[in-house]
């Protein structure tokens, strides 16, 4: 997929380089997870030309000599040399249509080239682009773009249009949480799981990870808790996690989760849906 840098949520809106540098700590966010993902980004031939601050425009944090701008410039100079230039293949065409937001023509503008491509873009915090969907007029049909503002919100975004697997979200949703997915084998993970069993599982990983080690074990205390518990069976005896303490949750009242636990991340490992494992152990 490909995402296009909105320039025109540039418009020297930010009072000073710092205000402009925290903002762009999460566009930089963003950015490390599209390269991750593989999305390619474009940009449009003035994008350095477009103002930050009242004094400077964007090329010029490539000249600033502050402790923060040094830092940031690398990522700023890849910003400038990488991305191609949407204009050079230009797919939206001002001569026969008519692009309109905000009741302002945006022909020639990342935003209306976006209406020809994959319909997203990334802005900068502006307030004419506060929301996730941005509505764009073509002659008289509304076209719905997607405003690239956190990564959650756009790694959610991609599962509910089917552009990204789902053991590619958990991965990247629950990265920073108390489960892991890196480890779980393909033959017992995502692909046993029909449409509806996804979503009970989806819904359990949610609900996990939001409690706290305390919380996961008390729940498993009651009749419909997680039941996290030891897994006593043989399941994992000829694999390499044949020494470490196996344990299992619920996904719901027939399926469950097995993996392991070090310090507070549990490492998922294994799917089971029939319940016939989970009762011997």
């Amino acid at each position: 997929m490909k995402v296009l840098l909105n320039e025109l949520s540039l418009t020297g809106q930010f009072k000073d380089e710092d205000e402009f540098f925290n903002n762009f700590d999460s566009v930089l966010e963003i950015i490390k997870l599209l390269d991750i993902l593989n999305f390619s980004i474009a940009k449009e031939y003035m994008f350095f030309d477009v103002a930050i601050t009242s004094q400077y425009k964007l090329g010029d944090f490539l000249r600033l000599r502050t402790d923060r701008a040094k830092r940031m410039k690398r990522f700023l100079a890849k910003l400038a040399q990488n991305p191609p230039f949407w204009n050079e293949i230009q797919k939206h065409d001002c001569s026969n249509n008519s692009y309109i937001f905000n009741e302002v023509d945006i022909c020639n503008t990342s935003l209306a080239e976006s209406c020809e491509q994959d319909k997203i873009v990334l802005s900068f915090f502006h307030s004419d682009f506060l929301n996730n969907s941005l509505l764009v007029q073509k002659n008289s049909d509304d076209v719905d773009i997607y405003n690239l503002l956190d990564k959650n919100d756009f790694i959610d975004y991609l599962l509910s249009i089917s552009k990204i697997e789902l053991i590619h979200y958990c991965r990247l949703n629950f990265k920073d949480s108390n489960l892991n997915f890196s480890l779980l084998e393909d033959d017992y993970g995502f692909d046993i799981l029909d449409a509806s069993q996804k979503k009970e599982f989806l819904n359990t990983f949610n609900k996990f990870s939001q409690m706290s080690w305390n919380d996961i074990l008390k729940s498993s205390a009651y009749t419909k808790g997680l039941n996290y518990k030891l897994y006593n069976g043989d399941w994992f005896k000829n694999t390499e996690y044949s020494q470490k303490n196996i344990f299992k949750f619920r996904t719901s009242q027939k399926y469950r989760c097995f993996g392991y636990r070090e310090g507070n991340i549990f490492f998922v490992l294994r799917f089971e849906i029939d319940h016939e494992i989970s009762n011997n152990g």
